[in-house]
């Protein structure tokens, strides 16, 4: 008796396997848990007041406010994140890479949460990233500070958000370099 409720287990489970990989209902729950906060036009509600963020430079930036780089008329890479963070960590390498590519058109505000000057400056020395940093010296809103790490905005000329991602990616692929480009280009 205890072999066949284990047999009708075993069954159970590779039917639902197989329901949720081949049918709509895997499409369904496949939407539910799915990230889709770096698509356009995903809800981004951020005011005038959520880039109110002072920040202290590092690694040769001086020290601004974020809401200067919004106003800027330039396009923004802001990424937030930590030398704590193992996904931050490396996805930074295709950051330094597009920074490398596309740091005289592009502002890249790269803004390091939870995580001190005396970490991450030798972090950054260490692996040769030569893009700014900074720390932030004033308090960050509910709706700008990231609830995962890292989290990275692109904002067009008009301090408009284009593309939030909440994950780890290829920041040098060519998607983004063709999203950069015709952002510089607008």
């Amino acid at each position: 008796m205890k072999g066949n409720k284990q047999i009708i287990f075993a069954i159970v489970v590779v039917v639902a396997l197989v329901a949720i990989m081949f049918t709509p209902i895997g499409t369904f729950f496949k939407s539910k848990i799915e990230d889709n906060s770096h698509v356009a036009g995903s809800d981004i509600e951020l005011t005038e007041s959520d880039y109110d963020i002072d920040l202290i430079g590092h690694n040769g930036a001086a020290n601004t406010n974020l809401i200067d780089f919004k106003k800027s008329g330039e396009v923004v890479f802001l990424n937030f994140w930590g030398s704590w963070c193992p996904p931050c960590v490396a996805e930074m390498p295709t950051i330094q890479k597009l920074y490398e590519a596309k740091g005289q058109k592009v502002k890249f505000v790269l803004i390091a949460i939870q995580d001190k000057p005396t970490v991450f400056n030798p972090f950054l020395q260490k692996n040769n990233y030569t893009m700014p940093v900074y720390e932030p010296n004033s308090p960050i809103s509910n709706n700008m500070l990231p609830k995962v790490f890292p989290t990275t905005y692109i904002l067009n000329k008009k301090g408009e958000v284009v593309l939030k991602e909440t994950k780890t990616r290829d920041w040098n692929d060519k998607e983004i370099n063709d999203l950069l480009d015709k952002l510089i280009a607008e």
